[in-house]
């Protein structure tokens, strides 16, 4: 649905009639420093060809290459703290509505933190389809978080999951991760709130633009 918006949102004048209501590129651009100041985050964007790549500081004053491995227009490549995006935050483009923006900045902030807990070394142990499938579980708790505060309900996490495919995650690992992304779905109904990356997300959206969430209130000690 927000990849049908964000279309939409990208014609001239079809496009106004659609961001009304929606969250607004100001207020993108202002969370997405928000998130990565708390996290301490760089952000390149690589949405021009391959080969024209920009090179990001890192947090600790070298560089890291340009072509992050898994990196793609439909998906933010995490590399330690730098993040390369396939679109230009704040604008809107098909497959990227706002919205979407939010939501991918929330998850990859959420693969962070899992990069400061494991540290470098767990490069190795990420190529079992296992730890990759948690990994990213974890992180597709964020979409389902932040879906929830958005609009009140809970994505299929069965969708949610068969994105591993792409990952080469094995189908027992796909159908596991389905398990437990329907038991968070379930939890978060309830009103919790499990992942860091979403707390502090949740937090700024609060108080910056309160007019986006549905009919409940965040909870901000909610677990």
């Amino acid at each position: 649905m927000d990849s049908f918006k964000g279309l939409f949102q990208a014609l001239p004048r079809v496009g106004r009639w659609f961001q009304q209501g929606d969250i607004q590129p100001e207020d993108v651009r202002a969370f997405w420093r928000h998130m990565q100041r708390c996290f301490q985050t760089d952000a390149v964007h690589f949405s021009a060809p391959r080969g024209d790549w920009p090179r990001a500081l890192a947090p600790d004053g070298g560089f890291r290459g340009a072509c992050p491995v898994g990196a793609s227009h439909r998906h933010v490549a995490v590399v330690g703290h730098c993040l390369h995006l396939p679109f230009e935050v704040g604008v809107r483009r098909a497959g990227w509505g706002l919205w979407r923006q939010v939501v991918a900045c929330v998850h990859a902030h959420q693969h962070v933190l899992q990069y400061d807990e494991d540290g470098p070394a767990a490069a190795a142990y990420l190529t079992a389809s296992s730890a990759r499938a948690r990994n990213e579980v974890d992180a597709l708790r964020c979409d389902i978080e932040l879906h929830f505060w958005r609009h009140g309900t809970t994505p299929s996490p069965w969708r949610l999951a068969s994105r591993l495919r792409a990952q080469g995650c094995r189908a027992e690992d796909i159908a596991r991760a389905g398990h437990v992304l329907a038991l968070s779905a379930a939890s978060i109904r309830q009103g919790a709130v499990e992942n860091e990356s979403s707390h502090v997300a949740l937090q700024w959206l609060e108080r910056h633009v309160p007019h986006l969430r549905w009919d409940r209130a965040y909870h901000p000690r909610a677990r």
